[in-house]
């Protein structure tokens, strides 16, 4: 049934952001174009590209983070969740379907603001000295760099995971109030950045010269110490969205 339900959060989320994606591009090209070795270059015109470019950029990155948001809250917690209700799947199903296709969408974003750069030098006509440091950089990376880079990755998008479940942890928690559930919302929040924060830094004093020496032994420590911490709190907010929306929803 995850299956199922993934087929349709994924398509649901890419109908808006998709379109958002192409502007974003379209955008890229214009800045590309503006900036290219052309003749007629004006300095005016790179300007308002790169404003143009920008905006955009923060546009789409925001209504991603907005739209995540807004598709758990809906379809969970608000009037649609009655629908939801009805349907042969358990709440952790609704909330890691969520959870995963929030993680592609924000992946993706990240993938499309690769792309618009590639677009930029495609335009521009400097995609050969684009490309030209890639081998540069490969081949600065030794073999133990590259096991850092892979566990980096994991954390990175295990990090992305728990930031989206505390974001939902907090929706959760906030529509528990009978009235201003945004701004319970907002400071369920808060309180779950500073239960981070806390346990964040009871963590570091438990190691806190590690920075100060640090090698690649090190950072495989590091690594392990925060999966442990990453995947401690993705189960909490996990099981804070699980117990609410079992025991005490409360559909607004």
């Amino acid at each position: 049934m995850l299956g199922k339900l993934l087929k349709y959060e994924i398509p649901a989320l890419g109908r808006k952001l998709v379109p958002l994606y192409i502007g974003w591009a379209v955008t890229a090209a214009l800045l590309g174009l503006a900036v290219g070795p052309a003749s007629s270059k004006s300095d005016f015109m790179v300007v308002i590209s790169a404003m143009l470019y920008s905006a955009v950029a923060a546009a789409v990155l925001v209504m991603a983070v907005v739209m995540i948001i807004q598709r758990y809250s809906k379809s969970l917690l608000g009037d649609e969740a009655y629908f939801y209700q009805v349907l042969p799947v358990t709440a952790s199903e609704h909330i890691v379907s969520k959870a995963v296709s929030a993680l592609i969408w924000v992946l993706l974003s990240g993938a499309a603001m690769l792309l618009t750069g590639l677009l930029i030098a495609i335009f521009s006509g400097s995609l050969k000295e684009f490309f030209g440091i890639l081998p540069d950089i490969f081949r600065g990376i030794k073999g133990a760099e590259w096991l850092i880079i892979l566990e980096f990755l994991i954390l990175f998008a295990l990090s992305i995971t728990k930031s989206v479940m505390a974001i939902y942890a907090a929706i959760t928690i906030g529509h528990q109030a009978q009235k201003h559930t945004t701004l319970a919302s907002i400071g369920a929040y808060i309180a779950v950045l500073w239960f981070e924060a806390i346990v964040g830094r009871a963590c570091a004093g438990l190691y806190p010269d590690l920075i100060m020496t640090f090698d690649i032994y090190d950072f495989h420590k590091i690594f392990f110490g925060a999966l442990i911490i990453t995947l401690a709190f993705m189960a909490i907010y996990f099981f804070i969205c699980k117990y609410l929306m079992e025991k005490r929803l409360n559909l607004n």
